[in-house]
């Protein structure tokens, strides 16, 4: 059994983790345009896992303290596995989308409206 702080750091962990996903997932529905939902939902989820996989984690260290099961150490191996492959997912799902919708007008210097001049030379 384990002390009531851990208990309720867990229990803190899986709240703040609910909350950014609700939080995250209203963003989606709410924003108009694709970067700004993208940019919502990047943020909140990443910070959703994170608490929820650190909740995952105290457990299971807690749980390895107090009997030794090897299946609590198996808990955190796959809980940082699936956090990994989550990140990674994520940000890259998310680069891509970002670089399509991207305006050509961002990228390249249109030289019409440049207001640059030459350097000037010292001698």
């Amino acid at each position: 059994m384990m002390p009531i702080f851990w208990d309720i750091l867990i229990w803190v962990f899986l709240a703040i983790g609910v909350g950014f996903g609700v939080l995250g997932f209203f963003g989606l529905l709410i924003f108009p345009d694709i970067r700004s939902r993208m940019f919502t939902a990047i943020r909140a989820i990443l910070i959703s896992v994170s608490a929820i996989a650190v909740a995952v984690i105290i457990f299971g260290i807690n749980g390895f303290l107090v009997t030794g099961g090897s299946q609590y150490a198996t808990l955190i191996i796959h809980t940082l596995f699936f956090y990994g492959v989550v990140v990674v997912a994520n940000v890259s799902i998310a680069r891509i989308i970002l670089d399509r919708t991207r305006p050509e007008s961002f990228c390249q210097a249109n030289p019409e409206t440049s207001t640059e001049t030459e350097p000037r030379k010292e001698e």
